[in-house]
């Protein structure tokens, strides 16, 4: 299950600005979202977003391997 929570980070420590409840231990994946950089030329676009992640199950997919490739170090 995908859910999106809305939080701020103060003091290194991130807290949801809505309450939300968790299960003790509960796993977590937090993808942050910067502002964006101003827009470039469609020039320098073409072919700058090749191989990068789809979406969430992509790059989950992504950290499962590489988490898998530490394990086997």
């Amino acid at each position: 299950m995908y859910q999106a929570i809305e939080a701020i980070c103060r003091n290194g420590v991130i807290q949801p600005l809505e309450p939300i409840t968790f299960e003790d231990a509960e796993h977590l994946v937090i993808l942050r979202l910067s502002a964006l950089p101003s827009t470039p030329e469609p020039r320098r676009v073409r072919g700058a977003m090749k191989d990068m992640l789809t979406g969430v199950d992509a790059f989950i997919a992504a950290k499962r391997d590489e988490i898998a490739k530490e394990e086997h170090r």
